[in-house]
């Protein structure tokens, strides 16, 4: 029963810890998803499958964001806007990883 409510409580956080994007500017966006919504980010951005609306707005902006914070997983946004800048003499040089 203990290991339950644990598992509960963590999962309720990871549901509601937003990752806070920090622009050059000075403004913050939050971006709001399950735990793999990142992962699932990061395989779009890689070139594997097609964008929703929504997707491409949260890549947009992690794509112009400097930084973020907030949630456990925000290093991940770090991750994902390596993979949309690119190269910066062949920016179509990553090939998919998902398939």
């Amino acid at each position: 029963m203990r290991l339950e409510k644990r598992i509960r409580a963590l999962e309720a956080r990871m549901l509601a810890d937003p990752v806070i994007l920090y622009f050059a500017d000075g403004t913050t966006r939050e971006i709001c998803g399950r735990a793999e919504y990142l992962l699932k980010l990061f395989c779009l951005a890689c070139g594997g499958g097609e964008l929703s609306p929504r997707q491409a707005a949260d890549l947009d902006l992690i794509r112009d964001s400097v930084t973020a914070g907030g949630a456990s997983c925000a290093r991940m946004t770090e991750i994902i806007r390596c993979f949309l800048h690119g190269p910066a003499e062949a920016p179509r040089s990553v090939a998919a990883v998902c398939s």
